[in-house]
C-alpha cells in the first residue's frame, strides 16, 4: 500500500483494516507489530490466523536480517578487494611430501592472522559486524574451529568450519601443537568467509588464474545471480565461445580478481533478493 501525503504512521495504522492474511512488507516492522498487538487484544480474534500472522512477521524479520547482513558483508568485500594482504612471516616446512629430498628442510611464507586482522577489523567495526571463533568437539584428536560472522544490529550470522590434527612438527609440546593448529584454522576460516587471497611480497599479485574450487564457487554464484556474458567481460575473462564452456571461461578469471568477482556476484544476488521481497510484499 502506498502512503498518502500528510498521513503519519499512527494515522495510517488507524485507517488500515486488520487483515491477518495479508503478507506485510518487511520494512514496516513496527507497524506490523502494532497490527498484531491490536489483533491480539481483540476478544473475537482468530487464534489460528494470529499465529499465521506472527509466522509471517518472523519470516519477514529474518529475511530483513539476512539482507542487512549480506549488504554489510558485500561492502566489506568491496573494500577488501582493494587491499593487498601479503605473506610476511616465514615458517619451517617439515612435511617431506613437499620437499624435493627427504631429510632436507625448506621454508615457506604465510600471512599470520594478525596481519589479516589489522586490515579486516576496522572494516568490521564500520559495518557493526563481529567475527568470533570457537572450538567445536571433534573425534580422533582433530581440532575444529568455527568462525561466526555476525551482523550485530540484525543478529543474522553465518558460520564457517575447518578442522585439522594438532601440528606436532618442530618438536612442539601438546599445548603448543594445539595452539599452532588453532591459529592456523582461524586464519583459514577467516580467509574462507571473506574470500581473502594472500599474495607474496615478491610477486605482482597476479598469481595466475583461479583454481578449481574457486571456479566452482563462482559458478554457483553465477547461477544464483543469473549472470552471463556481461559478467565475464567485466572480469576480463574469456567468453564461453572462446573457452568452450562456461566453466572453462570462468577458470580464466585472474586470481587477483577473485574477491572482486565474489563481491560483484553477491551484490547482484542481494539486489535480486531485496527486489523479490519488495515485489512479493
Amino acid at each position: 500500500m502506498k502512503k498518502q501525503a500528510g498521513l503519519t504512521p499512527e494515522t495510517e495504522l488507524d485507517e488500515r483494516p486488520v487483515n491477518p492474511l495479508m503478507a506485510p512488507p518487511p520494512s514496516d516492522s513496527p507497524l506490523i507489530m502494532a497490527l498484531i498487538e491490536r489483533a491480539a487484544l481483540d476478544p473475537h480474534a482468530d487464534v489460528e490466523k494470529l499465529e499465521r500472522m506472527m509466522t509471517m512477521y518472523e519470516r519477514a524479520k529474518a529475511k530483513e536480517a539476512e539482507l542487512a547482513h549480506n549488504a554489510a558483508k558485500g561492502r566489506i568485500l568491496k573494500k577488501l578487494a582493494g587491499i593487498k594482504i601479503v605473506k610476511n612471516r616465514i615458517a619451517l616446512c617439515q612435511d617431506n611430501r613437499r620437499l624435493p629430498q627427504k631429510g632436507t628442510s625448506a621454508t615457506f611464507e604465510y600471512a599470520p592472522l594478525e596481519e589479516i586482522d589489522k586490515h579486516l577489523r576496522p572494516l568490521l567495526a564500520e559495518e557493526d559486524m563481529d567475527l568470533s571463533y570457537s572450538d567445536e568437539p571433534r573425534d580422533a584428536g582433530q581440532i575444529m574451529i568455527r568462525g561466526r560472522l555476525k551482523h550485530l544490529p540484525s543478529g543474522h550470522y553465518e558460520d564457517s568450519f575447518m578442522s585439522a590434527p594438532p601440528d606436532t612438527t618442530g618438536g612442539k609440546s601438546n599445548v603448543q601443537a594445539v595452539g599452532s593448529t588453532n591459529s592456523f584454522l582461524r586464519r583459514y576460516v577467516t580467509c574462507n568467509i571473506f574470500n581473502i587471497v594472500v599474495v607474496g611480497d615478491d610477486d605482482d599479485g597476479t598469481g595466475g588464474t583461479i583454481d578449481r574450487d574457486q571456479t566452482q564457487t563462482i559458478l554457483g554464484l553465477i547461477s544464483k545471480a543469473k549472470a552471463g556474458w556481461k559478467f565475464l567481460k567485466y572480469m576480463n575473462a574469456q567468453s564461453v565461445e572462446e573457452a568452450g564452456s562456461l566453466e572453462a571461461a570462468v577458470g580464466t578469471i585472474s586470481s587477483r580478481d577473485y574477491r572482486k568477482a565474489i563481491s560483484t556476484l553477491e551484490e547482484q544476488i542481494a539486489k535480486m533478493e531485496a527486489g523479490h521481497v519488495h515485489h512479493s510484499s
